[in-house]
C-alpha cells in the first residue's frame, strides 16, 4: 500500500513540475533563462480587413463604479480638467498629471491594483513600472467617462528574450475623430501625423515608412528621435482585453480568452512572455477591424 502511494505521489509530483515548466520554462522568474537583449530589427507588417464577431470588443461607461467615483472625488479629477476646451486637451491634462505622480521603475508593483491606492503609494515615494502608468491612466480617463483600455505591446522576439520584452500604453476612443489614438502615460506622449493623433499600429506604419510623425510631449522627458529609437520594437504584437477584464493566475491556468492580439499575416502566435509565463489567455486575429472597432 506504503509503494503504491509513493508512486502516486511521485506521478503527481512529475506532472505537477512538467506542467509548471510547460506553463513558465523561468519558473516565475527563478531560472535565468532566455536571450539578455531584445532584437531592434523593425519590421513592415501586414493586417487585413476581416471581421470575426468572437473578438468583438466591448467599451461601457463605467464612471458610475464605486472605485472610480471615489478616484474622481480624491484626487479632484473635474477641477484638473476644468480649463481643458475639448476632450483631447482633457486626455494631455491628464497624462501629463499622472506622469509626473511618480519616477518609472522598471521592477516595482503595488500591493494592490486600485488607482487611488498607487496614487497614495507614490506620495509616499514608491515608484512604479509602465504597467501602473497605464493602469492609473485608464482609470482616471474611464472615470471621466472617456472609452479607454490598456494595451500591451511585445517585441517580435517576446518568446526568446529574459527581460524588456514588452511595454504598456493606453488607447482613447475620441468621439470627435471617430478613432483609437495611443497615448504613452511613462512619457506623457502622444504621437500624431500630420496633426492627427495616431494609434499604436499607425505609428508602427509611419516608423516602418519614413514618414515625418511628431510627438506631443508638454512635459518634455523625451525627444521624438529617443522615442522612436526606443519604442519601435515593440511595435509587433498588439494585446488588450475584451472588455476590460483582468487577468490572473487561474485564467493562465485554465487558458480562460480574455484578451484579443493582433498580430501581422505571416508571424507566429507568441508563445511566452519573456519566459515567465505562457500566453494562453489570448484570442489572435490579423484583423485592423477586430482590434480597432469603430464604436457607436
Amino acid at each position: 500500500m506504503l509503494k503504491k502511494t509513493l508512486k502516486i505521489f511521485l506521478f503527481i509530483l512529475l506532472a505537477f513540475t512538467l506542467f509548471s515548466f510547460w506553463m513558465s520554462p523561468r519558473l516565475g522568474g527563478l531560472l535565468p533563462l532566455g536571450k539578455e537583449e531584445i532584437g531592434r530589427e523593425i519590421f513592415h507588417l501586414a493586417f487585413d480587413s476581416s471581421t470575426n464577431s468572437q473578438h468583438q470588443l466591448t467599451y461601457e461607461d463605467n464612471s458610475h463604479w464605486e472605485h472610480l467615483v471615489e478616484l474622481r472625488k480624491e484626487y479632484h479629477l473635474d477641477s484638473l480638467v476644468g480649463y481643458a476646451t475639448n476632450d483631447f486637451d482633457k486626455i494631455i491634462t491628464i497624462q501629463n498629471w499622472v506622469q509626473s505622480r511618480w519616477v518609472h521603475d522598471s521592477y516595482n508593483t503595488p500591493e494592490k491594483y486600485n488607482a487611488v491606492f498607487i496614487l497614495k503609494a507614490a506620495e509616499k515615494g514608491e515608484r512604479f513600472r509602465c504597467v501602473e502608468y497605464s493602469f492609473v491612466m485608464g482609470q482616471c480617463l474611464s472615470a471621466l467617462g472617456f472609452k479607454v483600455r490598456g494595451l500591451g505591446l511585445m517585441t517580435k522576439d517576446i518568446s526568446d528574450v529574459k527581460s524588456g520584452g514588452g511595454h504598456v500604453v493606453n488607447e482613447v476612443y475620441l468621439e470627435g475623430l471617430k478613432k483609437w489614438i495611443m497615448i504613452d502615460p511613462q512619457f506623457a506622449l502622444i504621437p500624431t501625423f500630420q496633426g492627427v493623433p495616431l494609434n499604436a499600429v499607425e505609428l508602427q506604419e509611419c516608423i516602418v515608412n519614413n514618414r515625418a510623425f511628431d510627438i506631443l510631449n508638454p512635459s518634455k522627458t523625451t525627444t521624438k528621435n529617443k522615442y522612436e529609437q526606443w519604442i519601435s520594437p515593440y511595435l509587433y504584437y498588439f494585446t488588450t482585453t475584451l472588455s476590460g477584464q483582468s487577468v490572473g493566475i487561474k485564467d493562465r491556468i485554465l487558458g480562460n480568452k480574455k484578451q484579443l492580439t493582433l498580430y501581422p499575416l505571416g508571424a507566429e502566435q507568441p508563445t511566452y512572455f519573456q519566459k515567465i509565463f505562457r500566453l494562453n489567455t489570448s484570442y489572435y486575429t490579423h484583423s485592423i477591424n477586430d482590434f480597432y472597432p469603430e464604436i457607436n
